[in-house]
């Protein structure tokens, strides 16, 4: 599965060299993990985080990403946490494609 995850990232990187990167995973899931806690005092850096998780989504959404009929916010967001502290290998690279590769695990598109 790493293998795959690695793969899956690796390939986008031509891509992703090409633009500015803005966030990269590790930031994004540190904003996360404050988001999902009650403790948290980074109320700004976790809003960013979750926003830019959703964000992503609705980029994606009918092109690689296809979730159904009630799923809420708050699922997508414990989708790319779980799949980020599953493979902190990866959160070197740009958040957005991390998230992607997350999302198309979990809720890939048919193909047509």
């Amino acid at each position: 599965m790493r293998r795959l995850v690695c793969c899956l990232i690796a390939a986008t990187l031509p891509t992703v060299s090409a633009s500015a990167e803005f966030r990269t995973g590790h930031e994004i899931k540190a904003g996360l993990e404050g988001w999902v806690s009650d403790q948290s005092t980074e109320t700004v850096r976790d809003a960013i985080a979750f926003g830019y998780v959703i964000g992503v989504h609705d980029a994606l959404a009918g092109l690689t990403v296809c979730i159904g009929q009630g799923v809420t916010q708050r699922q997508v967001v414990d989708v790319v946490l779980e799949f980020m502290r599953r493979n902190p290998e990866v959160l070197d690279v740009s958040a957005d494609r991390v998230i992607a590769v997350a999302l198309e695990e979990v809720w890939p598109c048919p193909k047509t």
